[in-house]
C-alpha cells in the first residue's frame, strides 16, 4: 500500500525505471527505435494531429525519447547486449529544466498572490489570505503532477510497444 502511495505521490519528481529483457539483438532494437521516432504524426484533414509525435536521438546503444508536444518527461536509456538478446534500461522522468520552471512558476504564483492579497480591499495577509495563496499553489502543482503522470504513462506505453518481444501481445496505449 505504501509503495503504491509513494509511486503516485513522489514518482512524478523522481521518475521511474523501465527495464525489459528482449530476445532480440541490440542493433535490431536500436534500428527499431530509430524507425519509430522522428516521424511526422498522422493528421486528420491535413491539420489536426491525431497521433503522438515521438522525437529522440539514438546514438550507438544509448537513446533519449520524448513526445514533441509534451516534452517535460523524457526517457533516457541504454540497450545492453546480454546472453540470448538484449536488456533495455531507461529512466523516465522530468528534465532539470522542467523542475526549474516549475519552481519559478510556483514562486511567481506565490509572489503574485501575496501582492494581490496585500492590496487595499483584499483579504490581507492573515490566515484566510495565506490559505488562499497556498491552495492556489497546491492547485498549480496538482495540474503539473497529473500531466506528468499522463506523459509518463504514454512514454512507458511507447517504449513497451517498441521494445516488445517477437510474438508478445501489443500493449494498450495510454491516451
Amino acid at each position: 500500500m505504501i509503495d503504491v502511495l509513494r509511486y503516485w505521490v513522489v514518482s512524478p519528481m523522481t521518475g521511474e525505471e523501465f527495464v525489459r529483457d528482449v530476445p532480440v539483438a541490440p542493433e535490431a532494437l536500436a534500428a527499431r527505435l530509430r524507425g519509430s521516432i522522428n516521424k511526422p504524426p498522422k493528421r486528420m484533414l491535413g491539420v489536426l494531429k491525431v497521433t503522438a509525435e515521438w522525437i529522440g536521438v539514438v546514438a550507438g546503444n544509448e537513446f533519449i525519447v520524448w513526445e514533441k508536444r509534451q516534452h517535460a518527461t523524457r526517457a533516457v536509456g541504454r540497450i545492453q547486449a546480454r546472453r540470448g538478446g538484449s536488456r533495455v534500461q531507461a529512466h523516465i522522468g522530468i528534465t532539470r529544466r522542467t523542475r526549474i520552471l516549475l519552481l519559478v512558476f510556483v514562486v511567481l504564483f506565490l509572489a503574485g498572490s501575496f501582492g494581490l492579497l496585500a492590496r487595499e480591499g483584499g483579504l490581507g495577509l492573515g490566515p484566510a489570505g495565506l490559505t488562499v495563496a497556498a491552495v492556489g499553489a497546491l492547485f498549480t502543482l496538482t495540474i503539473y503532477w497529473s500531466a506528468s503522470l499522463r506523459q509518463r504513462a504514454a512514454l512507458r506505453a511507447f517504449l513497451s510497444e517498441v521494445f516488445r518481444a517477437p510474438g508478445e501481445e501489443p500493449v494498450a496505449r495510454a491516451r
